[in-house]
């Protein structure tokens, strides 16, 4: 890109994925916790048929704050990357954005007219993430060794507060309240628990490991991890509704962690998707242990 109209271009790409990423802080921390009388203000606001869906939802009320959470900040993550990924972000945005308009009213003409501001940013081609504009001047070697260290370091102790948190729960019946319990299959916090270590805590240590022991497969076991935290909160969110402050911040933490897995993939040169041809790699190192690789964190 070059000239005024693609810096100006590449700002409003910038500024609009990071009012992404600030919505999705914004409504883990705010519209969470509040997540039925956020549901009944849109309902109020909404078109017939758009109002009879949300009263259908308010019972999934927190899962669906959860689940909106997740969406945009993938979604700001896309746009703050380059080339195809950032329009894909850009083309899902636009989507979003006019997809809230019949639950909006009025409000709702805001939205369009932001959709079509974004129509001729979405055909730019930005050649630049926002790592690479930023982390990524650092160099290789630097930018490795932080992004490696901070890898390490969030997945370690996510895997040790998970662990304890399932032991405490299979073994203390006060740690959490038993009327949690009231909405789900479960008698007791003992299966709760197990699933806990088993879909958190387990998955975050393999990454700690993965890390630690310099593989190639670092960046996708990151991803895959903050991947199994949002899914664990997100279900949670269903089934618990809201009801700890914890929830929150671990939805915000299992992101974190997914978008640092996927800047160690940017790093690479690689995307998240790309996990036959990062796993290929790493097997054939096993195969051929004497073979020089690469590592998706520190180097």
């Amino acid at each position: 890109m070059s000239g005024i109209k693609a810096k100006l271009a590449n700002g409003y790409r910038i500024s609009w994925g990071l009012f992404f990423l600030g919505s999705a802080v914004f409504n883990a921390l705010v519209s969470l916790p509040n997540s039925e009388k956020v549901l009944e203000a849109f309902e109020r606001l909404s078109i017939p048929g758009a109002d009879a869906l949300l009263r259908a939802l308010m019972p999934y009320a927190a899962g669906l704050i959860a689940a909106v959470v997740a969406f945009e900040a993938v979604v700001g993550v896309l746009i703050l990357s380059k080339s195809r990924q950032a329009r894909l972000g850009l083309g899902a945005s636009i989507a979003w954005v006019v997809g809230l308009v019949p639950f909006l009213s009025w409000y709702g003409t805001v939205n369009i007219v932001l959709a079509l501001s974004l129509v001729p940013v979405i055909r730019q081609d930005f050649d630049k993430s926002l790592y690479d504009m930023t982390l990524g001047r650092l160099g290789g070697r630097h930018a490795g060794r932080i992004l490696g260290l901070t890898g390490f370091a969030v997945t370690a102790f996510m895997a040790i507060a998970a662990f304890f948190g399932g032991i405490a729960l299979m073994t203390n019946d006060d740690f959490v309240p038993g009327g949690y319990l009231e909405k789900t299959p479960f008698s007791s916090w003992v299966i709760p628990g197990i699933l806990l270590i088993a879909l958190v805590a387990l998955p975050m240590l393999y990454a700690a490991a993965v890390v630690a022991l310099r593989k190639d497969a670092s960046a996708v076991a990151i991803t895959a991890a903050g991947a199994f935290l949002v899914a664990w909160i997100v279900g949670q969110l269903t089934v618990l509704d809201y009801g700890m402050v914890l929830q929150p911040a671990m939805l915000l933490a299992g992101l974190a962690i997914m978008g640092l897995g996927f800047l160690t993939h940017v790093r690479l040169g690689e995307r998240p998707w790309q996990l036959p041809a990062t796993t290929d790699r790493y097997l054939d190192r096993i195969s051929h242990p004497g073979t020089p690789g690469r590592f998706g964190g520190v180097r």
